[in-house]
């Protein structure tokens, strides 16, 4: 089997050339792939992780970041389209969810591969217009404070003057994606939906619900403890999760098969 190219995009903590099915994970605004390190000890044998590594953090720290969807979903497309040689799940949290929904529309626009499967998590749906947030535009300190009201950046992390002039670019540029995304169309998109919920979350429930307005395959909502940060909080509870709609995947492809 031909090796695939490395990019510092993906990264794949144990790449499965015989995995049959691909959990793809995207991050929340100004998150990284730690929010979905832990699940690879429970993921199922014939499942392959691949999490996407955003500039301008982690090891890729040096790289200015990623400000416009359009091309981040190009990109996005052009490198993860080798890598799925089989199904596929996206599971995406928050601004993650958004981003990889746009890749869906682009992807079943050209006729590439879509995933069986979509996972929006922490997000309300993708036509909610944010545009009158512009968090990406307030000054510093209004930022600072944005993002304390939020409760998803350590206090530590706030606090340290050397290390937010360091990260507010990375920050600013998650917030602008977040702010400026709105899908407008009409289109169902054909595969089964799940919608994660914090129970505490600010975003209403009705916002979360409404992601069904865009798929045409089988609904599920699951709440869970926490606030718009329970992927953190309860992170563990969400992984089983993921693992529970893996193995429902790859069970009814055998049945299917079998049958």
């Amino acid at each position: 089997m031909s090796h695939l190219p490395t990019t510092p995009w993906l990264h794949i903590p144990n790449p499965n050339p015989q995995a049959t099915l691909k959990l793809i994970c995207f991050p929340y605004a100004g998150g990284s792939t730690r929010s979905f390190s832990d699940w690879q000890n429970t993921l199922p044998q014939y499942v392959e992780q691949i999490m996407v590594s955003m500039p301008g953090r982690g090891s890729r720290f040096s790289e200015p970041p990623a400000d416009c969807m359009d091309t981040l979903t190009d990109t996005l497309i052009d490198v993860l389209t080798p890598h799925l040689n089989c199904d596929f799940i996206f599971y995406g949290h928050s601004l993650g969810a958004r981003v990889s929904f746009e890749m869906l529309r682009k992807m079943h626009l050209r006729g590439l591969a879509t995933p069986c499967h979509f996972v929006a998590s922490g997000s309300a749906n993708p036509n909610k217009d944010r545009s009158s947030n512009n968090t990406h535009l307030l000054d510093d300190d209004a930022f600072i404070k944005k993002l304390k009201d939020l409760n998803g950046t350590p206090p530590a992390v706030l606090e340290n003057e050397e290390l937010m002039t360091l990260f507010m670019p990375v920050l600013r540029a998650d917030f602008k994606l977040a702010d400026t995304y709105r899908y407008t169309g009409s289109e169902q998109f054909p595969c089964d939906l799940t919608v994660f919920a914090g129970e505490k979350d600010e975003i209403t429930e009705q916002e979360q619900r409404d992601w069904q307005n865009y798929f045409s395959g089988k609904f599920t909502f699951k709440n869970f403890a926490g606030d718009h940060f329970f992927i953190d909080s309860h992170n563990k509870q969400v992984g089983d999760e993921v693992c529970t709609i893996l193995r429902d995947i790859y069970e009814d492809k055998v049945l299917s098969h079998a049958g």
